[in-house]
């Protein structure tokens, strides 16, 4: 294998397959099968009772500061949740 001159190399036609290589039959489709995105593919609810959004780590604060102050305890990160807990 020699090192061919960049104007060479520069000039030399390429067709695409020298970039991704073979594809066959094994390669398989990597689309998602689901495309629907609920509540529970994200950390991070919008509330529309105070416009606001709310992640996993704002959730924990707000939820430790309803149980200092009394609340009952809560099953989860989620809208109805954070609504309870700011109401």
């Amino acid at each position: 294998m020699t090192i061919k001159r960049f104007k060479e190399f520069i000039n030399e036609e390429v067709n695409g397959t020298e970039l991704i290589g073979p594809m066959g039959p094994g390669y398989g489709e990597t689309g998602l099968q689901n495309k629907t995105v609920n509540a529970h593919d994200t950390t991070v609810i919008f509330c529309d009772l105070d416009s606001k959004f709310y992640t996993i780590d704002d959730y924990n604060n707000i939820y430790g500061d309803y149980l200092k102050n009394g609340g009952e305890p809560l099953d989860g990160f989620s809208l109805e949740n954070i609504i309870k807990i700011i109401s």
